[in-house]
């Protein structure tokens, strides 16, 4: 695509944001539809339909940059992705206004069309949620932005830690808890680096013990969820063993969330707040930062607010790989 008709295409569809936030404060699901059904089609034409080829890919990618410096709210590539499917599905249909944005992009992403029309009469009818909806079109079978999460789910052990030495004094050695936290090993003790030890809770103290746990099964926290902060991040209070209790921030690993801001950033958003509801028990897996600091992790989720460790174990959802399969 020429850069004349990048920014032809880009002025056209900024417009059409622009005329939708004018339009917003009216509250109707209508606007919204309408927009995107109209981003859709100038899309489609340009496109032909095909997203599937590097060269198109790279063209939407130079497309949505260019949207980017005209458009300051509400807008993101995804967005250019689900118009596009939204249109090639309602192109010539009859939209109800009753359902939302959030509603027809899961709609739309349903490839058996017979599949589609029934479970949008259902919605219409029984006054389904987002998240119902989700549910079912994922039990349809036909749900067309299902992806595969190929991790597993946390299995490790919690209150496992690893010791190491000290880097000011290599003589020292420390026991770490992660997030860059240490406590000390002090009195005689035979530990050597890269021994695991097991936290105990002994007669109102806490004791350390041996143990044989891989290295693979650390970095398992319980833990209650405090907010979520958006569509892909939650504020986590992790038990640390020897009474500590640390507030942290984690980003669900594999899960890429539209930002906060746009249409599919808030959709985003408010449904992993109706998942995870505050005060909800997790068990953790934690990973490597990302560029922001935010510590990467797998969550396993019930919403009693006790934390149960086995119970999380067996019985929790994977919260990870239910977004991935949403098509976050």
């Amino acid at each position: 695509m020429k850069y004349n008709k990048i920014k032809i295409l880009a002025d056209q569809i900024a417009e059409i944001f622009k005329t939708l936030e004018e339009n917003n404060y009216k509250g109707s699901n209508r606007f919204t539809l309408e927009a995107a059904r109209k981003i859709g089609n100038l899309l489609n034409r340009e496109f032909l339909g095909q997203m599937n080829n590097l060269e198109n890919r790279s063209k939407m990618k130079d497309l949505s940059d260019a949207i980017s410096k005209r458009v300051s709210k509400g807008f993101s590539r995804r967005t250019l992705y689900y118009s596009l499917k939204f249109y090639q599905s309602y192109r010539n249909k009859k939209l109800d206004y009753r359902l939302s944005w959030s509603h027809y992009r899961i709609l739309a992403s349903i490839s058996d069309k017979d599949v589609r029309r029934k479970l949008e009469k259902q919605s219409i009818q029984e006054n389904w949620t987002r998240l119902v909806l989700e549910r079912k079109a994922r039990e349809s079978g036909y749900y067309g932005t299902l992806k595969q999460y190929s991790r597993k789910r946390p299995t490790g052990e919690i209150l496992h830690y690893k010791v190491v030495t000290g880097k000011l004094n290599p003589k020292s050695k420390w026991l770490d808890f992660g997030f860059h936290f240490y406590e000390k090993l002090n009195g005689k003790n035979d530990y050597q680096e890269g021994d695991i030890l097991k936290v105990v809770s002994d007669k109102g103290g806490w004791n350390y013990h041996k143990s044989k746990l891989p290295h693979a099964s650390l970095y398992h926290y319980l833990g209650n969820i405090e907010r979520v902060i958006d569509g892909d991040t939650v504020l986590a209070c992790l038990e640390l063993g020897c009474g500590r209790i640390l507030r942290e921030r984690i980003r669900l690993l594999g899960v890429n969330a539209a930002e906060l801001g746009t249409m599919d950033g808030e959709a985003a958003f408010q449904a992993l707040k109706k998942k995870l509801k505050v005060g909800s028990s997790i068990l953790i897996k934690t990973h490597s930062q990302d560029k922001y600091g935010r510590y990467l992790g797998d969550i396993l989720y019930l919403k009693e607010k006790k934390p149960n460790y086995n119970k999380l174990k067996s019985e929790g959802s994977y919260l990870n790989e239910e977004l991935a399969g949403n098509g976050y």
